[in-house]
């Protein structure tokens, strides 16, 4: 697949929206990274390329550039599976002290209380990296279709 090519960056896309919306639905976010369809390079020049192909062509309306822009940034919510069962145990210990009815004192006491302490500060890092990342992702594919040149010689759009 040549995610510079419209229809295999529109095929790319495709599958990564099928991605995305299962992990969505699913609640997995973050999400593996060898969970995606293809590498996050190549689906991020694939959004770029679809996206300039649209407003090259006019197509391009407001709710689609919004769901590309989305779909861009959510690449940052792909991490490391060592991450993602990082984040994962986190939030699981959080929900499970969060509902039982213990004292605060029994409460500390537990695995998911260790847990919680032990891996806060590392959680806390990885999401802000995530954070950091998905703004970067969004000022990114802003700027993309600001860019006067949206074509290259041949016709292409340019990413």
């Amino acid at each position: 697949m040549d995610p510079l090519d419209p229809l295999d960056a529109q095929q790319v896309v495709i599958e990564y929206a099928r991605t995305l919306e299962r992990d969505v639905t699913e609640s997995r976010h973050p999400a593996r990274l060898d969970s995606l369809p293809y590498a996050k390079p190549v689906i991020k020049s694939a959004i770029c390329t679809s996206a300039k192909n649209l407003a090259v062509s006019g197509q391009l309306t407001d709710e689609l550039r919004d769901y590309l822009e989305t779909a861009y940034t959510l690449l940052a919510e792909y991490l490391d599976g060592e991450l993602v069962d990082l984040m994962s145990e986190y939030r699981q210990s959080a929900e499970q002290l969060a509902v039982e009815s213990s004292s605060p004192r029994d409460k500390t006491q537990t695995a998911a209380w260790r847990t919680l302490a032990e891996s806060s500060a590392l959680a806390g890092e990885v999401a802000r990296a995530v954070t950091t990342e998905a703004e970067s992702l969004r000022s990114e594919f802003r700027s993309l279709l600001n860019t006067e040149d949206t074509k290259d010689t041949k016709g292409k759009p340019v990413c």
